[in-house]
């Protein structure tokens, strides 16, 4: 069994690649990076380093690599893969469409029967609706059928924490990577077109939306969250943030709101969304990672998008009939990250966010606002401040 790895950085290294080959398959990884692809081909090999408390190396084997600036090469290994992955990052996504669109045509004049199932490792909300836009804009005409019968974008929602590497940690290997020991794939079950493989980590489930809506809202908005306000305490790692007391407590209760949230939308039972969240939690204090502050909460405007992590879970709880009071400080944390003056806050949150400030969430955010501009990283007094929201105010959204 062959599988193609589109991306092998971070994630598609760290986590993705190195499950397909766990699974059995070998791995094919497609990178720009000419030495990544050379010591791919020599060592056929790269440890993969588990860091934290059952700190161990695992050796990730059977894998080799093609240089993604040869089309030809890519859609061979394409038109012949059992299984696809992408991990390149949103940026770069659309980029790979023409060869992607090359390997499937040359593998369906082949074998106009042939499925080929793609799992889409990228941090993007409905990646498989734009993904499939983007494929079927740019395939021939005569296979469009084909791409629907055949192709199966396949959403996942990628869990594990992989840091950015620096040379202490690659320990003069150059495929070295460190991740945390959470390995758990969570799949999209209904987008199947062949078998869905067996393995213990891979979780398919139906339906995904609960999955993505928990990483997320709950997940990839702490995450953020905690590095927003960690960079305001002048804090350079999530591990040292989340170490904060205050800021653990504001940042827990932001999952609370989301997770009450995705309970009642999906109907699944709140325990197993607090599960969740402490496991989180605990994972966030792993020091072992080395993961900044700045590297969480890079891309501020992004994370302030209407959709995305901070304003998406906010709207959702609103939605719900959830009064979104720490998620409001989240997000006013990520404008104080990006602005100087309330106005300038004012004008992004209505540009960017689509808050305006005459509406209950914005009044909200700027409250925050000007408490953290006064107070900055007194965040004993914006608990306290959480605290004094009335029962009517949570009452009205009820």
């Amino acid at each position: 069994m062959k599988a193609v790895m589109y991306g092998a950085g971070n994630i598609g290294r760290g986590f993705i690649g190195a499950t397909l080959s766990q699974i059995g398959y070998e791995v094919v990884f497609v990178d720009v990076n000419d030495q990544v692809i050379e010591a791919m081909n020599r060592d056929h090999k790269y440890p993969q380093e588990i860091v934290g408390p059952n700190a161990r190396t695992n050796w990730i084997t059977g894998i080799r690599a093609v240089d993604g600036k040869d089309p030809e090469a890519v859609a061979e290994e394409i038109a012949t893969a059992d299984l696809m992955a992408t991990s390149v990052g949103v940026n770069v996504l659309e980029k790979i469409v023409p060869n992607i669109v090359k390997g499937l045509v040359r593998r369906w004049e082949r074998d106009s029967e042939s499925t080929l199932d793609l799992l889409i490792c990228e941090n993007l909300m409905n990646a498989n609706e734009i993904l499939e836009a983007w494929i079927y804009e740019a395939m021939p005409e005569e296979y469009r059928p084909l791409m629907k019968k055949n192709l199966g974008l396949v959403e996942t929602s990628i869990g594990r924490m992989v840091p950015i590497m620096t040379e202490e940690m690659r320990k003069g290997d150059f495929l070295r990577i460190c991740v945390e020991e959470y390995d758990y794939l969570p799949v999209d079950k209904d987008a199947f077109k062949g078998p869905i493989p067996q393995y213990e980590k891979l979780v398919p489930y139906s339906p995904f939306g609960f999955y993505l809506e928990r990483k997320l809202y709950v997940h990839n908005m702490a995450h953020a969250m905690t590095a927003f306000l960690g960079n305001i305490d002048g804090k350079a790692y999530i591990h040292e943030a989340i170490g904060n007391i205050y800021i653990r407590k504001i940042v827990q209760g932001a999952m609370t709101e989301s997770a009450m949230m995705i309970s009642k939308k999906y109907g699944v039972s709140y325990d197993r969304l607090q599960a969740n969240i402490d496991d989180l939690l605990y994972r966030f204090q792993n020091a072992a990672l080395g993961d900044t502050t700045a590297r969480v909460g890079r891309d501020p405007m992004r994370k302030l998008k209407p959709e995305d992590r901070l304003v998406g879970a906010a709207r959702g709880c609103e939605a719900q009939g959830i009064l979104p009071v720490h998620l409001s400080l989240g997000i006013a944390a990520a404008l104080y990250n990006v602005t100087k003056t309330k106005e300038e806050a004012i004008d992004l949150m209505k540009e960017n966010a689509q808050i305006t400030a005459s509406e209950p969430l914005g009044r909200r955010v700027l409250a925050f606002y000007e408490d953290l501009q006064n107070n900055k990283n007194h965040f004993d007094r914006l608990i306290s401040k959480i605290d004094c929201i009335t029962v009517e105010e949570r009452g009205s959204l009820a």
